[in-house]
C-alpha cells in the first residue's frame, strides 16, 4: 500500500430535494448493493469545493453548486491489503430543480445506477452509513469514526 492511500481526504455531496437525497447504487463483487454519496479523492493542489464538482460530473452527470460543511468524519475500510484511512468530508450541495438521476461520464467502477432515496427508509443501505445522520437535524458537524468492511 502506498503511503498516500493510507490516509486518504476524501470530499462527498449531500443534494437534497425535499427528504430525499441524491446517492449513487454501487454493487460488490459479492452481488451486495449499497448507497454511498458522490464524491472522491481530494487531489493536490484541487480545493474542496473543486473536488466535489469534479467527482459529481463525472459520476452523477452534474456540476452542482457548492454549500457549507455539513459533516466530518473518519471512515476506516478494511480492505485484503489492510485498513484505509479516509477523512471525509460532507458539503451542502445543489443541483438545478429540473436534474434528472443519471450516470455520469466516469462513474465509480461499481456504480451501477444514481438515484434519490430517503435516508431514513429501511432498504436504505448506506456505506459508510450516514444514512443514521443524514435525517437528523441535530446531527454533528463531526460524526466521529465509523469503520466498515466493503459489503
Amino acid at each position: 500500500m502506498n503511503a498516500e492511500d493510507v490516509i486518504r481526504p476524501t470530499v462527498r455531496a449531500v443534494i437534497r430535494k425535499g427528504n430525499l437525497v441524491l446517492v449513487q447504487v454501487k454493487q460488490s463483487p459479492s452481488g451486495k448493493r449499497y448507497l454511498t454519496l458522490p464524491g472522491g479523492r481530494l487531489e493536490y493542489g484541487e480545493t474542496v469545493a473543486d473536488c466535489v464538482v469534479r467527482e459529481c460530473v463525472e459520476e452523477i452527470g452534474v456540476a452542482p453548486v457548492v454549500g457549507d460543511v455539513l459533516h466530518v468524519a473518519d471512515v476506516f475500510r478494511t480492505r485484503k491489503d489492510g485498513k484505509r484511512h479516509l477523512v471525509e468530508i460532507l458539503l451542502s450541495c445543489t443541483v438545478p430543480d429540473d436534474y434528472k438521476p443519471r450516470l455520469g461520464k466516469r462513474p465509480d467502477r461499481r456504480q451501477i445506477q444514481t438515484i434519490w432515496t430517503d435516508p431514513a427508509a429501511p432498504e436504505a443501505k448506506f456505506f459508510p452509513r450516514y444514512d443514521r445522520f443524514l435525517s437528523r437535524d441535530d446531527a454533528p458537524v463531526y460524526l466521529g469514526r465509523l469503520d466498515n468492511a466493503v459489503p
